[in-house]
């Protein structure tokens, strides 16, 4: 591993309008295990479906309160849930408080 801390990791715009990601961590910062990232959904925005052929994506609530959806639906989140989208499950997540939903999320094998 080749870095400790990510004391200068910023946000940037997600694809997805609303969505901004900060990524700590990526696969050459790991060995190649993992990568991680905080999310932040503005409120009324949400990230699309979409899924990871290849990697699981691991999430933490951190503050504010939304929804997952995964094959089986829609799941309400609130800070302190614990969730994943396993490889290759459509998954899509966004606010339906009126503040901005924020989540870490770690991917592994890493993505990025």
């Amino acid at each position: 591993m080749t870095k400790t801390f990510a004391l200068d990791a910023t946000f940037a715009k997600h694809a997805n309008e609303g969505v901004y990601l900060k990524p700590f961590f990526c696969k050459s910062d790991t060995d190649g295990r993992l990568n991680n990232l905080e999310i932040i959904i503005v409120p009324g925005y949400e990230i699309l479906p979409h899924n990871h052929a290849a990697s699981t994506e691991f999430f933490y609530v951190v503050s504010g309160e939304g929804e997952f959806q995964d094959n089986e639906g829609w799941h309400k989140i609130k800070p302190g849930d614990a969730f994943r989208a396993p490889d290759g499950v459509t998954h899509a997540l966004k606010t339906t408080g009126n503040e901005p939903l924020k989540l870490l999320a770690t991917f592994s094998p890493p993505i990025m």
